[in-house]
């Protein structure tokens, strides 16, 4: 149970608790007074752990987890792309991403205390020189075209090393929640232990039960409204979290890293057959020159609408980086070629956005599992490799009229 719907279930009989306490006291009244004065300095301190050091590590661990997978995602997109100036803007990427990755390191190394966060720091040191040769080797052979060689080592070797890295910066935020878990029980315990206090010295307090139950009752009305509203912004961080952690933050679609743990499943759980789309918004750089990049914006995020209400229930749909999407859809008996008809048709219907009316294209490229590969890496690949060779042929072939302001992905 959550602990603002536990705080909100006990509200009301804590306060009664206490102001029957507090309503028979008298002859304690000064020690009470201090107790209570003492009680909540140690609340204060709890919650000052709870939300700011605790809650600093676990935006470190988060801040440093994003940073690593932008390294890793940049290290593949070089592989994916055959656009040399592409390549070098993905290399300067990379290696943004990987100077974030040492600052997010040394950030939340300097605000560990407890042995076993510094252990789990020291894993990550040790996995950082291969994890790092093995990155920088895959940027050299893709910077020489050798793409290949590239995707066996991504294949055999960096994968499990950047899924062991990440691990253990998970293992490190459940530390840090177990931390902060404990803070919260420490802050219950000690209101606990205050509540038992003023009972057993409340006995006396029959004279000055008027007055004294009044403020007490104010003072630890406004303590519950802060612990309350402190544990739901603990609890709404945490959900903000875990969503921002699996979606694209532009238009909610599933980022890569979610997209291949669900398609996993579906390949190793499921065993259904299923078509694999790659998809590409043809020519969208134009959009963005000529409305700015807040009308593109809109457009990515109307079409990720209509590709996830186009997928229904048993699709799969994610945003892979700027216009390229990708969807899982169950597979019939050569159902991709109607598929992709009734995919364009809703795709490529014109949108009205801020007064400008567009008309997406798309390049399209499918894979068949488990009939064109065993692993989503080769699905990924051959769908990949099919919707480049589509944007060629359309490219290369008969020039097309297009009406004023009509647009498609990248060049």
């Amino acid at each position: 149970m959550k602990f603002s719907h536990h705080l909100r279930e006990t509200h009301g009989r804590q306060i009664g608790v206490i102001t029957a306490a507090f309503g028979i006291l008298l002859a304690g009244m000064i020690v009470v007074v201090a107790n209570g004065l003492w009680q909540n300095h140690r609340l204060q301190v709890e919650l000052k752990s709870v939300t700011q050091d605790h809650g600093q590590r676990l935006q470190l661990a988060s801040d440093l987890l994003e940073a690593a997978y932008n390294r890793h995602q940049t290290m593949i997109n070089q592989l994916l792309t055959h656009d040399p100036f592409e390549r070098d803007a993905l290399m300067m990427d990379y290696h943004k991403w990987g100077n974030r990755v040492g600052e997010a390191r040394n950030a939340l190394r300097a605000r560990l205390d407890d042995e076993r966060s510094l252990a789990l720091m020291e894993r990550q040191d040790e996995l950082i020189p291969r994890t790092v040769a093995l990155q920088d080797r895959v940027v050299d052979l893709a910077a020489r075209d050798q793409l290949e060689p590239a995707m066996q080592i991504v294949r055999s070797e960096l994968f499990d090393l950047d899924r062991e890295f990440d691990g253990v910066i998970q293992e490190l935020r459940r530390h840090e929640q177990a931390n902060m878990q404990a803070a919260v029980d420490r802050a219950r315990d000690t209101a606990e232990t205050s509540r038992q206090f003023m009972l057993w010295f409340g006995l006396g307090g029959i004279l000055f039960a008027g007055v004294l139950m009044v403020s007490t009752r104010r003072t630890f009305r406004r303590l519950q409204h802060e612990l309350h509203e402190q544990a739901e912004r603990l609890d709404q961080a945490g959900e903000r979290l875990r969503f921002e952690a699996s979606h694209d933050a532009l238009t909610g679609l599933l980022n890569r890293r979610a997209f291949y743990e669900r398609a996993h499943r579906r390949i190793h759980d499921d065993r259904a057959p299923f078509a694999l789309a790659y998809i590409d918004l043809d020519c969208f750089k134009p959009v963005n020159d000529q409305y700015g990049h807040a009308i593109g914006d809109d457009v990515l995020a109307r079409l990720a609408e209509r590709l996830q209400a186009f997928a229904g229930e048993p699709g799969i749909v994610a945003r892979l980086g700027g216009d390229e999407f990708c969807l899982l859809a169950p597979d019939g008996d050569n159902a991709t070629p109607p598929l992709e008809a009734s995919l364009r048709a809703e795709l490529e219907r014109p949108l009205d956005v801020a007064d400008h009316r567009i008309h997406p294209r798309l390049s399209i490229g499918w894979a068949r599992w488990p009939e064109e590969g065993d692993d989503l890496d080769t699905l990924i690949t051959r769908a990949d490799g099919r919707m480049y060779q589509q944007k060629r042929q359309r490219r290369d072939g008969p020039a097309e009229r297009r009406e004023p302001g009509q647009s498609s992905g990248r060049d």
